[in-house]
C-alpha cells in the first residue's frame, strides 16, 4: 500500500480571505510534502471541508490525519466521507468524542477500515461551526481495477420500512400549533407519522388544525415536567399511541418542539447512519460520555454528571434493583432509532416510572432522565445502535438566524434535517420563512448541484426577489403616530410634553404621561400613553419626553438624568423607566417604524433593542422585526404578533441617562 493522495488534485469549501494563493493551492498543502508549519485553513463557516480526487478507482484502506500546532482543539469531531463520482457521497467515519490528536506520526488519527471502501474522492468535513485546518492527509490503499458496477450496488440498496414515528411533547403556545404541524408534513414523506402528546387537562384546539391521516394529537396521562423522567415518559406514551393507532413501529424519533426540519427527511442515510454506531450526535460541541460506571461517575466533567452523582439512592436502585451498571448520555432531541431499540425502554416502562419518582419535585440539580437513559438502555438492552438528525445550537446556545436558516439546508449531514433553537413567535424571520411555500421551494433549489444553469437560475431568483422586496417596500404607507391623538385639524403642528420625577421605590405608573393628550380615554379606559418606571430605581430621575407632530412626522425627545444633575450623555445600562404609546387605531397599527438619524451612538441603538410591547395592562420584550437604511436615516421595523388583537403600545425605554431623539410611525393602508 502506499499514500494514495500525494500530489493529487484538491480542494476545499472555502479559503481563508487573508490566505494569498488559490484556493486549491491552499488546498494541496495537507497532501504534499512540504515544510513542516504548511497546512490547509478554510475561512470559519458551517461543516467546512476538504477533499482530494485520488483520480482513479481505489480500495481505501487507512486514512490518517496530522493535526495543526495551531488551535489543534479544532479538529476534535469530523466527518470523513467516500464518493465514486463526487457528487454522491457516503459517510465511512465520524470521530464524535472530545480528544484531540497531534500532527506527528504517534499522535496522528488513524481510521483503519475493517473492509476496504471503494472511491475516487475523499472528504473531510469539520463537524460544526470554525475553520478546518490539516498538517496533511495520507490515504492508504491501492488503485481498483475490478470493482462492483452501479448496477450491482442498486440491487443492494436498503429496504426501507414503512412506519416511522416522530414523538413530540407539546407545551407551546396553541397558534403556534399550526407552523409545527405543517413543518412536519412538509419535510417529510408519506410513511412518516408525528405523534404529539399534549398535556393531560390542556385542551386541543382542533380549531386551528386541518386534520391529517399522518398526525395524531393526545392527552397523556402523565404530569409532565420541565426537569425529571416525566419528559421521557411522554415520549412512551407516544409509543403506545402509536402501536395502538397504527400496529407497528420501524423506527422512532424523538423530537422538541423548537426544533424545526430545515430540509427533507432521509429515512435512507438515517438508517444506513445507524451502522456507522455514533456514540455523541454529529456536531455536538458538549462532552457526552458513553457507558460511564455508576459506582465510578467522574466529578466536575459535565454539570449533568455531577447531578446524577449527586443522585446516590438512585443510582443505587439503578445498580442493584434495575440492572444497570453504565450510564450513557445522549441528547433527547432528535433521537433515531429502531422500533425494536426503542422497546427497550418501552418494555421496561417501570423501570422509568421508578426513576422518575426519585424526583417528585424535579428542579435543575435533577439529572435529565431523558437524555440519560435511551442510550443506557439502547447499549444495556439493545443493539446499541442510534443516530441523531437534529442539530443543536449549544456553542453558544442561541436562536436560529436567517443566516443559519440558508447554511444548514445546504451543509446539514445528509442524515441531519432538524435545528433547534427555533423561536416559537411565528412571526420570527427564521420560523416565518419555514411557514412559507414560496421560501422553501427556494430552500429547495439551493440543493440542486452546482451547474452553470444552476448558478444562472439562483441569481434570476435573487434578483426577482429584490426587485419585489423593492417595490414592496415602496408601496408601504406609514403614518405618524400621532395622527389620532387629536380631532383638531391634521395639518398644523401639535405638541405633548411629558416632565416628571420618578422616586426611588416600587413600580410606578404615571399615568397619563401626558396631561394636555386631548385623545382621553379609550372605549375600554385605556390611555393613549402613560409612563412606567422599573421595579426599583436606585436614584430619583428627572424624565422630560416631548412629543411633536409635523406635516407627516412624530418626533419623540427624551432626556433622562439623576435628579440634581445636568442632563449629560447618553448611558447604556438598565432600563428605568418605559413610555408606552399607541396610535389608538386598534388592529390597522400592524407594523411600527422606529428611526434614528445616522450616524449615532451604539448604547442609542440598545434602546431599539430594548424596546417592549404591552396590551394596556400587561408588557413583555418586542423583538426587533427588520434594520434598514434609507437616505442617512435607520429604520427599526416592529410586527404586530399574529395572536395579538386591539389596541396595541410600544415601549420606548430610557437608561439611567438617556439624550435620544427619534421618529415613530405605524404602518396602515393609505389615509
Amino acid at each position: 500500500m502506499f499514500d494514495l493522495a500525494l500530489g493529487k488534485p484538491a480542494t476545499q469549501s472555502s479559503k481563508y480571505p487573508e490566505i494569498l494563493v488559490p484556493l486549491d493551492v491552499n488546498a494541496a498543502n495537507a497532501n504534499s510534502i512540504n515544510s513542516s508549519d504548511s497546512y490547509c485553513q478554510t475561512n470559519a463557516e458551517w461543516f467546512p471541508w476538504w477533499q482530494v480526487d485520488l483520480e482513479a478507482s481505489c480500495l481505501i484502506s487507512e486514512i490518517v490525519l496530522y493535526n495543526t500546532s495551531f488551535w489543534p482543539s479544532r479538529m476534535r469531531r469530523f466527518t470523513i466521507l467516500i464518493s465514486k463520482n463526487g457528487q454522491t457521497w457516503q459517510e465511512v467515519f465520524s470521530k464524535t468524542d472530545s480528544s484531540i490528536f497531534g500532527g506527528d506520526d504517534e499522535n496522528a488519527y488513524r481510521v483503519q477500515f475493517a473492509a476496504s471502501i471503494i472511491g475516487r474522492f475523499v472528504r473531510v468535513r469539520l463537524d460544526n461551526w470554525d475553520y478546518l485546518h490539516l498538517k496533511r492527509v495520507c490515504i492508504y490503499g491501492n488503485v481498483c481495477h475490478n470493482f462492483p458496477s452501479e448496477e450491482k450496488a442498486v440491487n443492494n440498496k436498503i429496504s426501507l420500512p414503512s412506519k416511522i414515528i416522530f414523538s413530540s411533547n407539546y407545551n407551546e403556545d396553541d397558534q403556534f400549533l399550526p407552523i409545527y404541524i405543517d413543518n412536519f408534513l412538509n419535510y417529510t414523506p408519506d410513511n412518516c407519522y408525528l405523534f404529539i402528546n399534549f398535556p393531560s387537562s390542556r385542551p386541543i384546539p382542533l380549531n386551528l388544525i386541518t386534520p391529517n391521516s399522518r398526525v395524531h394529537i393526545f392527552n397523556g396521562e402523565v404530569d409532565r415536567k420541565k426537569w425529571g423522567g416525566t419528559l421521557l415518559l411522554g415520549h412512551m406514551e407516544s409509543y403506545r399511541e402509536a402501536l395502538n393507532v397504527l400496529g407497528k413501529i420501524d423506527y422512532f424519533c424523538t423530537c422538541a418542539t423548537n426544533g424545526l426540519f430545515v430540509k427533507l427527511f432521509d429515512l435512507k442515510a438515517a438508517v444506513q447512519r445507524l451502522e456507522l454506531n455514533d456514540q455523541a450526535p454529529v456536531g455536538m460541541t458538549r462532552n457526552y460520555l458513553i457507558d460511564v460506571p455508576l459506582n465510578n461517575i467522574p466529578r466536575g466533567k459535565e454539570w449533568i454528571w455531577d447531578n446524577l452523582l449527586d443522585s446516590k439512592s438512585f443510582r443505587e436502585y439503578l445498580l442493584y434493583e434495575a440492572d444497570i451498571k453504565f450510564m450513557s448520555l445522549n441528547q433527547i432531541e432528535g433521537l433515531f432509532a429502531s422500533g425494536a431499540e426503542w422497546n427497550t425502554l418501552y418494555s421496561r416502562i417501570e423501570i422509568l416510572k421508578k426513576s422518575a419518582s426519585y424526583f417528585p419535585y424535579p428542579n435543575i440539580k435533577t439529572p435529565a432522565l431523558e437524555e440519560f437513559l435511551p442510550v443506557t438502555f439502547f447499549r444495556r438492552f439493545g443493539s446499541g445502535k442510534f443516530t441523531n438528525i437534529c442539530h443543536m445550537l449549544w456553542d453558544p446556545h442561541r436562536d436560529v438566524t436567517f443566516l443559519d436558516l440558508i447554511e444548514f439546508a445546504v451543509k446539514l449531514p445528509v442524515h441531519m434535517c432538524q435545528v433547534k433553537w427555533f423561536n416559537r413567535n411565528p412571526d420570527t424571520l427564521p420560523t416565518a420563512a419555514l411557514d412559507q411555500k414560496w421560501f422553501r421551494a427556494l430552500l429547495d433549489d439551493l440543493l440542486t448541484l452546482d451547474t452553470p444553469n444552476a448558478y444562472r437560475e439562483r441569481f434570476l431568483k435573487r434578483l426577482l426577489t429584490q426587485s419585489f422586496s423593492e417595490a414592496s417596500r415602496l408601496g408601504e404607507v406609514y403614518t405618524p403616530l400621532t395622527r389620532f391623538w387629536r380631532s383638531e385639524a391634521q395639518e398644523e403642528r401639535a405638541q405633548w410634553m411629558c416632565s416628571s420625577l420618578i422616586p426611588v421605590g416600587k413600580q410606578v405608573k404615571l399615568s397619563p404621561a401626558f396631561s394636555t393628550l386631548s385623545i382621553g380615554p379609550s372605549k375600554n379606559g385605556s390611555l393613549a400613553a402613560w409612563l412606567l418606571s422599573s421595579d426599583s430605581p436606585v436614584d430619583t430621575l428627572h424624565y422630560e419626553a416631548i412629543i411633536s407632530e409635523e406635516a407627516s412626522t412624530t418626533t419623540l425627545s427624551l432626556q433622562v438624568n439623576k435628579d440634581g444633575e445636568p442632563s449629560g450623555r447618553h448611558e447604556w445600562g438598565d432600563t428605568r423607566a418605559t413610555l408606552f404609546l399607541s396610535p389608538m387605531v386598534g388592529e390597522k397599527a400592524q407594523v411600527f417604524r422606529l428611526s434614528l438619524r445616522r450616524p449615532f451612538e451604539f448604547v442609542h441603538e440598545q434602546i431599539m433593542h430594548n424596546i417592549r410591547l404591552s396590551d394596556g395592562h400587561s408588557n413583555l420584550a418586542w423583538p426587533l422585526t427588520l434594520q434598514e437604511d434609507e437616505e442617512g436615516w435607520c429604520h427599526f421595523y416592529f410586527l404586530r404578533p399574529q395572536n395579538h388583537f386591539g389596541e396595541i403600545w410600544i415601549g420606548i425605554p430610557a437608561f439611567l441617562r438617556t439624550s435620544i431623539s427619534m421618529k415613530i410611525a405605524f404602518g396602515i393602508s393609505p389615509i
